[in-house]
């Protein structure tokens, strides 16, 4: 076995607390043939096709969303909470630098929307490092990013068509008829570009919803490089803090769910067996975490990224403070801090506080209607 795979010097329950999917399953769901088979990074298709608004008009109150992930196995069961929503019309689906190896890991999301039989969304993947300095995940996650956990998807003689991540967004924002929501559940990495390529999509976009960051609660460094000496920062923001400071100096709209939100709203086990009465977007989200729960003998553990996409699709869920947050981009034991500045005008909204009942009650409804 590659020796990244092995956690000797990691405590494995905190491991999963920090970064949940990143186990080696223990049982083989039941789905035929496998999507980790993907041909190398050089056989991929990269394509320039134009970007097309995906069902628009349809209703006036439909949010047009794109979704930028960085290959996590909670960020999956983020987006197949979000297609679960007949009022969303995702637009684009992106991979950022992150967890995964953004033009293999967009393969596995092509695998996934045609398992659900989705072919009207446009792909993008960004490039595979930061802007500027960060600290990488470690190798051992990345691979299981790559091999999607070891979880079998159909259609691994496929390959999917795809564009650069930046350029998709500025297209799609662009064209869009109404400004667009953007949902980030990785490094900030392709919107920063994004920003750069056209300042003026500032101008289409209504809101950036995100996990990351840690505002008055310790980071999460350490729960993957025992001896970080960083206590302060989130992986979504250390990973590229460039790109992270840039974009919260953009003026835009931001909500923010911290880790100081999502230490709040735990699930074992028990409470997604509930999900098994959905359908099958959600049963794989159940697979997905029994996995999980399964491989670690865990009782309860963090859901980072699903927890904000509920904030954003019942916001009512948190009350979001207003705050001035910088990022640290110096090298150091605080690099990717995101701190309070006093006295100064608020540039994002910050949930603290969630309402961990009202979460789970959504996702009940969601997935077990």
């Amino acid at each position: 076995m590659d020796s990244r795979k092995s956690f000797p010097i990691i405590g494995l329950a905190f491991l999963i607390l920090v970064v949940v999917g990143c186990g080696v399953p223990a049982t083989t769901p039941t789905v035929a043939d496998t999507c980790t088979s993907v041909p190398p990074t050089s056989a991929l298709i990269a394509t320039s096709t134009p970007a097309e608004i995906v069902d628009p008009t349809s209703s006036p109150k439909k949010m047009l969303l794109l979704y930028d992930d960085d290959g996590s196995r909670d960020g999956m069961a983020a987006l197949l909470y979000l297609l679960s929503y007949p009022d969303i019309s995702i637009q684009a689906i992106t991979i950022s630098y992150g967890e995964a190896h953004p033009k293999l890991y967009i393969q596995h999301m092509g695998c996934v929307l045609d398992t659900f039989g989705i072919s009207d969304i446009p792909l993008g993947a960004g490039q595979d490092m930061p802007l500027a300095g960060g600290t990488p995940f470690p190798d051992w996650l990345r691979q299981l990013s790559d091999n999607f956990w070891d979880y079998p998807l159909p259609n691994a003689d496929k390959t999917y068509p795809f564009q650069n991540a930046p350029n998709l967004m500025v297209s799609i924002i662009n064209q869009a008829p109404k400004p667009v929501t953007i949902f980030l559940s990785g490094p900030f990495t392709n919107l920063a570009q994004a920003l750069q390529l056209d300042p003026a999509i500032k101008g289409n976009i209504s809101a950036v919803y995100f996990m990351g960051g840690a505002v008055y609660v310790p980071g999460n460094i350490t729960g993957l490089i025992r001896d970080s000496n960083n206590r302060v920062a989130d992986w979504n923001i250390i990973a590229d803090p460039q790109a992270a400071k840039e974009v919260f100096e953009s003026g835009l709209e931001l909500y923010m769910a911290p880790l100081d939100a999502t230490h709040k709203v735990l699930l074992s086990q028990e409470d997604i067996l509930r999900w098994r009465q959905g359908d099958d977007k959600a049963n794989m989200i159940v697979d997905l975490y029994d996995i999980m729960f399964n491989t670690w003998g865990l009782k309860t553990a963090e859901i980072f990224d699903l927890t904000a996409a509920v904030l954003m699709v019942q916001s009512e869920s948190c009350n979001f403070q207003p705050l001035h947050l910088d990022v640290i981009t110096d090298n150091g034991p605080t690099l990717g801090q995101t701190i309070v500045v006093p006295n100064t005008d608020p540039n994002i909204h910050v949930c603290l506080e969630p309402n961990a009942n009202q979460v789970k009650q959504n996702l009940n409804e969601t997935f077990s209607p």
